[in-house]
C-alpha cells in the first residue's frame, strides 16, 4: 500500500498519512506487502490515526520513530501508537525490506481497554500513560510474551475471517493493557527538559532527519537565525549537551543497532552514519558506550534470518 500524504509542515517533511478506508472501518490490512524504500538518510516523518502492526517478512531495515532508531529484520514486529512520527527505510539497495501492516481504529482499541480497567482496578494503564514506552521494533528474543499477542494478531488478519477484525481489536488491547509489565527497560534517547525553545526544537529535528550530513555549528545556528554561542547555550540547556554532540550520540545510536543487527563492516557503518573516517567512529563510539565497535559487536551480536 502506498501512503497517500498530505504535507502540513515543509520544513522537516512531517506528514499526516491517511489510510484509503472509511474513518470508522476498524480494521485494514495490507494484503500486499510492503517494501520499505532505500534512502541515505529519513527524507519524511509521517504518522496515522490508528494503531500501525507490522510483522518484517524478509531483509534488513531500519525504524525511526519519535527520535529512537531500531533495525529490523525477518520475524520482527513494529509497534507505532496514533500520532507517533515514524519512517521506515531498508539498510540494501540489493535486497529490500519486506513488511506487512495492520491498522487498528484507535478509539475502538481504547474503549475496549476502558471497559477492562473499569471491571479490574488492577489495571492501570494504557500505552499513552506507560511511564516506560513500547519500542518500535518488538523482538521475539527479547520479548517473547509481546511477539506472541502480536503474532496471533497478525495471523487473524491474514485468515480474513469474518471475526477476524474483533479477534484483533482484542489482541492489541491485551497487548496494550499487558504493556507495563512487558516493557520494563527501554533505553531511550536524552531526554529534554520541560522547557520550550522552538530554535532548538528546529535543530534537534533536522540532526534527526540528517544526522549523517556534516554542517558545522556555525551553520546550524544560521538554520534557526542564532549566533553559535546562542545556539549552543540553548541546546545544552535542554538536551544537556550541544547540537555536536547530540549528533554524535545519534550516530552512535544507530552505528550500535548496525553492529547488532547487520553484517555490515565497521568502516561501512562509520561512512553511513555520516563519519569520513571509521577511527572517528571509534572514538565518538568508545566514548559513549566505553568499548570499541568491534567489541560491542562481539558482546551484542544478535543473529539474523534474511
Amino acid at each position: 500500500m502506498q501512503k497517500h500524504a498530505f504535507s502540513y509542515e515543509k520544513n522537516y517533511q512531517t506528514i499526516y498519512a491517511p489510510l484509503p478506508i472509511d474513518a470508522d472501518e476498524v480494521l485494514y490490512f495490507d494484503r500486499k506487502p510492503v517494501e520499505l524504500p532505500y534512502t541515505e538518510d529519513f527524507p519524511m516523518l509521517h504518522y496515522h490515526d490508528r494503531y500501525e502492526i507490522g510483522v518484517c517478512e524478509s531483509g534488513e531495515g531500519l525504524f525511526l520513530s519519535e527520535g529512537l532508531f531500531y533495525s529490523v529484520s525477518k520475524g520482527d514486529f513494529i509497534f507505532v501508537a496514533p500520532e507517533q512520527c515514524h519512517y521506515s527505510r531498508s539498510l540494501s539497495p540489493e535486497k529490500n525490506c519486506i513488511c506487512r501492516f495492520s491498522y487498528l481504529h484507535a478509539e475502538t482499541v481504547e474503549r475496549l481497554i476502558a471497559l477492562a480497567r473499569a471491571k479490574s482496578e488492577a489495571v492501570e494503564t494504557t500505552y499513552r500513560g506507560m511511564e516506560n514506552p513500547i519500542p518500535c521494533v518488538i523482538r521475539a528474543s527479547e520479548y517473547p510474551q509481546a511477539t506472541a499477542l502480536l503474532s496471533k494478531l497478525m495471523d487473524v488478519c491474514k485468515q480474513d475471517a469474518p471475526n477476524g477484525a474483533a479477534v484483533a481489536i482484542l489482541a492489541l488491547s491485551i497487548f496494550l493493557l499487558e504493556a507495563q509489565n512487558i516493557f520494563w527497560d527501554i533505553r531511550s534517547m536524552p531526554t529534554p527538559s520541560h522547557r520550550e525553545d522552538d530554535a532548538v526544537t528546529r535543530i534537534s529535528k533536522y540532526l534527526l532527519l540528517h544526522y549523517d550530513r556534516s554542517d558545522t555549528a556555525c551553520e546550524l545556528a544560521d538554520k534557526c537565525h542564532l549566533s553559535e554561542s546562542q545556539l549552543r547555550r540553548r541546546f545544552i540547556a535542554i538536551y544537556g549537551m550541544p547540537p555536536i554532540a547530540y549528533r554524535n550520540f545519534l550516530r552512535c545510536k544507530i552505528a550500535a543497532e548496525l553492529l547488532r543487527r547487520s553484517p555490515m563492516a565497521v568502516s561501512d557503518i562509520a561512512e553511513r552514519v555520516g563519519y569520513t573516517a571509521a577511527s572517528d567512529l571509534y572514538r565518538a563510539f568508545k566514548k559513549m558506550y566505553g568499548i570499541s565497535p568491534a567489541a560491542y559487536r562481539s558482546n551484542n551480536r544478535t543473529s539474523t534470518t534474511s
